[in-house]
């Protein structure tokens, strides 16, 4: 895997959308200035998978994810996307599998089909070792169901977290990750927060989510123009602030954090032999 230890760490975002890739060089010379080392850059289904493989070959910052999103599931069909996945993910040795998951928050969910599209990627990350990006909105028995009905025994991401406090313990054996957006602290939110007080400090990881899920404006620090509806855009080099903040509500020290975090990733990522 492209895991390596240094500078602050996006756990996970998604640079290949529009509101984004427009300004892609210009992102990435500001992340870089606000000292972030690694963007853990997600894709949703196989219409985006080449322009994250793009994006991974220009830049040394990028580590590629390739996967189904759970909103993208009821789109599909089964014309080979497997053996797409496949060939994406051995064409870039050091990628994951996402982003995948359940969600039964959005409309018309399926989460039958779900389910099966959730499953059968599990196995691929399984047959190569790769770590995993989970997306899980209202499905955590779903989820847990999942994970324990399959072989999965590589590191998985639970980013953004909102799960049960109950349930972490058990992710944690099974090899659970557990990412903290920025968007969590803005002040009706901090209840999401409480569950991160009983999460290791090994398995913790920060990310923006860029293009969405802003933070709080006293943790913007930097813009880019709104999307084609008006809304407006989170920016990647955020995350410095986002580090500020954590480092402030958990009282660690910000330089024990960044190293902290950024060994997390390389935990998170390292390939696993099979």
């Amino acid at each position: 895997m492209r895991a390596r230890s240094g500078g602050l760490i996006d756990a996970h975002l998604h640079l290949q959308m529009p509101a984004l890739r427009e300004f892609e060089i210009r992102i990435i010379e500001e992340t870089r200035n606000a000292g972030v080392d690694q963007l853990l850059v997600n894709a949703t289904s196989p219409q985006d998978w080449k322009d994250v493989a793009d994006l991974a070959e220009l830049y040394s910052d990028v580590t590629p994810f390739f996967g189904i999103h759970p909103w993208q599931v009821n789109a599909m069909d089964d014309s080979g996307w497997e053996d797409q996945l496949r060939n994406f993910l051995t064409r870039f040795p050091e990628s994951g599998v996402g982003e995948v998951g359940l969600d039964k928050w959005i409309r018309d969910h399926d989460i039958t089909k779900q389910r099966d599209f959730f499953l059968r990627q599990l196995t691929i990350a399984e047959s190569l070792g790769r770590p995993v990006a989970v997306h899980c909105l209202r499905a955590w028995g779903h989820l847990w169901e999942c994970l324990a009905q399959s072989e999965f025994s590589q590191p998985f991401l639970l980013h953004s977290f909102s799960g049960p406090g109950e349930m972490i313990g058990d992710f944690v054996d099974r090899g659970a990750f557990f990412s903290i957006s920025g968007y969590f602290f803005h002040p009706d939110k901090t209840a999401k927060l409480e569950a991160f007080q009983n999460i290791p400090d090994d398995r913790l990881l920060l990310e923006t989510d860029a293009p969405d899920m802003l933070p709080p404006a006293n943790l913007i620090a930097t813009t880019l123009p709104p999307k084609e509806d008006g809304s407006p855009v989170n920016h990647p080099a955020n995350l410095r602030r986002i580090y500020e903040v954590y480092s402030e509500w958990s009282g660690r020290d910000l330089d024990e954090v960044i190293s902290s975090l950024s060994d997390n990733a390389v935990n998170f990522l390292r390939k696993r032999s099979q």
